[in-house]
């Protein structure tokens, strides 16, 4: 199976191929790195030599413009996790919004729509050569703004593609531990958008397990929340029903994550390096990667033939999957892995109308907003804020627009 990671370069992708080597793939993986920077890649190719056996074969591509059929060349799947700007890029994403007074995160709000704007323009040549070169690949997407990319991209070019997420995996094993239970004796709906999103008809069995939570007097959601609204929301969602509460959190942080974050890189490549296993070890564990064991990985070892119990969370077209959404918006919702494909399991019972009344405005924001990356329109981009639960109403709406597109096209014009 051959696995072409664009974005290789991540200082995270060696727990990703740690993972799989550690789970004994039942056939022989190539695995091509692609990324612009050779010393990045360099580093993280003989990190990941270094931790894995001989089921894996690891090799690198420097990306350029003419590039692309040798990179993509018999890809089985396409892993695009790339992030434009790096952390520099990310440290404004989740702190300009706070001078607005609203809460900043690098995938939501005014934070996700800074980062779809400047991510577009580069994910979109990816999209065009592998609908060129492997146009019947696996394409499993990683970038954030996650629902806004899938949705720029199922609009862009016909492609076998999905975004994926552990997020409301963890939460279910989380909310299943809550209650002195394992994930397997807990079932739930779930519906959402990427990082948003809600479960509700949790039971075991035939017992309604809604007022054990709630008595469990959780910070969040609290037990009035959970009796009055009959759902369990995602822990993003703080943003959205504890704003003041988060954004004050936000401005007192000494150090805000993408800055710790740009430290430990640093110091990661360097012992990727030069390091030993151990401290090669020692430096990926410095930042859990959820993701990679939750999520992506799993689904390449069922991809490759790997009998995989858990579910995958991953954002698509929603079909006909809830009636109050149109066809074509992206929803986030269960997946299961049967017979060589995704099969999307079924609602067992209608969202909760508190779950249709804040997801609906959410969708619409995503809607205008991917039409606004796609066409680099500031008015669309400011129509798009105005819908959005967070900004509608706000008075400075074209100063954040204008803040978005002048910062972000400058960050942009670095990078060419």
């Amino acid at each position: 199976m051959r696995i072409v990671i664009i974005g290789g370069s991540s200082f995270s992708t060696p727990k990703l191929l740690k993972f799989l080597d550690s789970e004994k793939p039942p056939r022989k993986m190539e695995i091509v790195l692609a990324g612009k920077t050779p010393e990045r890649i360099k580093a993280v190719s003989r990190a990941s030599r270094l931790l894995i056996g001989g089921q894996i074969d690891v090799r690198t591509e420097l990306i350029h413009s003419d590039n692309w059929g040798k990179i993509l060349d018999s890809a089985d799947a396409v892993v695009i996790q790339i992030r434009v700007g790096g952390f520099e890029a990310r440290l404004f994403d989740e702190t300009f919004p706070n001078k607005y007074r609203l809460c900043g995160d690098e995938g939501l709000g005014v934070g996700g729509l800074s980062i779809g704007w400047r991510t577009w323009p580069v994910l979109a040549p990816i999209l065009e050569a592998i609908a060129k070169f492997c146009p019947q690949t696996s394409v499993i997407l990683l970038t954030s703004p996650l629902g806004l990319l899938v949705r720029a991209s199922c609009k862009y070019a016909d492609l076998n593609l999905v975004g994926i997420c552990e997020l409301p995996w963890t939460a279910l094993q989380d909310l299943s531990q809550s209650l002195g239970m394992i994930s397997s004796e807990v079932q739930a709906d779930y519906l959402g958008v990427n990082h948003l999103g809600w479960f509700f008809n949790i039971r075991s069995g035939t017992r309604d397990l809604l007022n054990d939570l709630a008595a469990r007097d959780l910070p969040f959601p609290t037990s009035q929340f959970l009796r009055t609204h009959r759902c369990f929301p995602t822990r993003y969602l703080r943003m959205h029903y504890q704003p003041d509460l988060v954004l004050t959190e936000q401005i007192a942080q000494k150090t805000p994550r993408a800055a710790v974050l740009k430290n430990i890189q640093s110091w990661s490549y360097e012992v990727f390096g030069k390091g030993q296993p151990t401290e090669i070890a020692r430096a990926l564990d410095a930042r859990a990667t959820p993701w990679y064991t939750e999520a992506v990985g799993p689904l390449l070892l069922a991809q490759s033939g790997h009998h995989v119990e858990l579910p995958f969370f991953v954002s698509v077209p929603n079909g006909t999957y809830v009636s109050f959404l149109e066809k074509t918006d992206v929803i986030e919702s269960r997946h299961h892995w049967v017979q060589g494909r995704l099969l999307r399991s079924p609602l067992t019972s209608a969202p909760p109308r508190h779950v249709v009344e804040n997801l609906e405005p959410v969708v619409q924001f995503e809607r205008i907003a991917t039409d606004a990356i796609m066409n680099r329109s500031l008015k669309l981009l400011g129509d798009a804020l105005s819908v959005h639960p967070w900004t509608r109403g706000h008075p400075k709406l074209e100063s954040i627009v204008n803040e978005i597109v002048t910062t972000n096209n400058s960050m942009l014009s670095a990078c060419a």
